[in-house]
């Protein structure tokens, strides 16, 4: 199987159904496909070699993915550098990426050059003026994405996609949603994270659905978006899903949405519940990583109150992740163990390969998340391997402290870090309007936390701090502890 395929598909069957849309531009799937073929006969007359990188970077827009696509069909890498990267990070990207051009918005190119790129041209002009003539270099090990993991443990490694194991995950999520080309996904999630990718735009040409595009909006304006093209998915980061559904725009019954999807970090059980209490859906959490090109783990519609327990869901049928050993072994249920996965991951980390061989020891995944399995096999996910040891002493994962402090009604949003001396922080942001100190919420936590896992301190904070893709950024909250 190969996205290209899928995509054409799509575009025959559902030629003026509208693919993509962002605040200044719509696109059907029609007109997608000869743009798109346009900017693939543009990429070959460049002479870049079949397999190369390219390199792409833009602001969350139509012509960000459609240029993607572009780059599927000339047989090349598509190489997201993400448009709000600081200009102290741009020159490793551009480094590791080595890409022979760089397509990128107007706004960039002056801090792209300085940062080190040779060839920067127009990410808009690509194609243009150009006859589309059908271009077929994708096929099912043609590269899919080079998309590059967190850095939460290190320098930020290249993981190597390739088409074939990403559209069949996709064509899986996709049924799991149960989507139609009738539904609307609404991305709130940057296109340079993985995320969306195989969260919204994938799922969604597998049945000839539309995409709108919102990354960085305010909420205010999401909600605007969502109800004037009635979007029936909303796909988010817990941050988002939290300030999301306690917006005003919640609480007026006009919703339009069939349904929520989180990913990036667990979920706190209390979401969950407010989605289902306030706007009358399901939200789906995912479990993945940027290894995986998907998920390995995903709720469904049917999944019940166990998903209002922190359970993920069940693994996805192309990749049955399990909690094992370090060698591999299962364990029982309810033992807590690392999350395996025996098929279905990345092809290789980029200019790695001692760290790709010691990811895939053993013929698996070793995914680094500790997790427990009921005896359904759903998932849920506790903490990282680095945790082990700590959380034998304590009595738990720092995952429970921060479950506990979403509980307090004047939560928005909770984030637990850990500093060098392991002394656990807890940094809290209020709901409008609400006015608990960090005494009374500490206070309420007490009870529902082992003495070592309650936090040695509470910080409340007018905003919480998250990194540009929308996660909480716990990086920089333990630096400030």
């Amino acid at each position: 199987m190969d996205i290209i395929t899928v995509f054409r598909r799509s575009a025959r069957r559902y030629p003026d159904r509208v693919f993509a849309f962002d605040t200044q531009t719509t696109i059907t799937y029609g007109g997608a496909e000869e743009r798109t073929d346009a900017i693939a006969a543009d990429l070959l007359a460049r002479g870049i070699e079949a397999g190369a990188p390219l390199g792409l970077s833009g602001s969350d827009r139509v012509s960000l993915w459609l240029a993607i696509i572009g780059a599927w069909k000339a047989g090349l890498l598509p190489s997201l550098i993400d448009a709000r990267t600081s200009s102290e990070d741009l020159p490793f990207f551009i480094d590791d990426i080595d890409a022979p051009l760089i397509a990128a918005a107007p706004e960039l190119h002056d801090r792209l050059t300085a940062a080190g790129a040779s060839d920067v041209v127009d990410l808009e002009s690509l194609g243009t003026g150009r006859v589309g003539t059908r271009v077929d270099r994708h096929g099912p090990d043609a590269p899919l994405y080079l998309s590059y993991t967190s850095g939460t443990t290190g320098v930020p490694k290249g993981v190597i996609l390739v088409s074939d194991p990403v559209s069949l995950g996709t064509a899986c999520i996709a049924e799991r949603l149960e989507l139609t080309k009738e539904d609307v996904l609404l991305a709130t999630t940057p296109i340079s994270s993985s995320f969306q990718l195989v969260a919204a735009l994938m799922p969604a040409v597998h049945v000839g659905a539309s995409i709108g595009l919102v990354a960085g909006s305010a909420i205010e304006d999401i909600w605007a978006v969502a109800k004037q093209s009635q979007a029936t998915i909303l796909v988010a980061y817990p941050l988002t899903l939290a300030d999301m559904v306690n917006a005003t725009a919640a609480m007026d019954g006009s919703s339009p949405f069939r349904l929520a999807m989180s990913g990036g970090s667990p979920l706190a059980p209390r979401i969950k519940r407010e989605y289902r209490e306030r706007l009358g859906i399901d939200l789906l959490e995912s479990y993945g990583q940027s290894e995986m090109g998907g998920f390995m783990v995903m709720g469904s519609l049917s999944d019940g109150e166990r998903s209002l327990t922190g359970y993920a869901g069940k693994p996805l049928p192309d990749r049955v992740a399990y909690v094992g050993t370090p060698s591999g072994d299962e364990v029982p249920f309810g033992e807590v163990g690392e999350v395996l996965v025996p098929e279905g991951y990345f092809s290789h980390y980029k200019d790695a390969p001692d760290k790709t061989a010691e990811v895939l020891e053993g013929g698996v995944l070793h995914t680094g998340d500790l997790a427990v399995s009921d005896s359904n096999g759903c998932l849920k996910v506790l903490g990282r391997i680095g945790e082990t040891d700590s959380a034998k002493l304590r009595g738990g994962f720092l995952r429970q402290v921060e479950d506990a402090y979403y509980e307090h009604g004047d939560v928005l949003h909770a984030t637990i870090v850990e500093n060098r001396s392991g002394d656990i922080h807890a940094f809290v942001e209020l709901q409008k309007g609400r006015s608990a100190t960090a005494a009374d919420i500490e206070a309420s936590v007490t009870s529902e936390l082992p003495p070592n896992l309650i936090p040695s301190r509470t910080t409340i904070v007018e905003n919480m701090p998250r990194t540009f893709s929308g996660k909480a950024d716990r990086a920089g909250l333990a630096g400030m502890v």
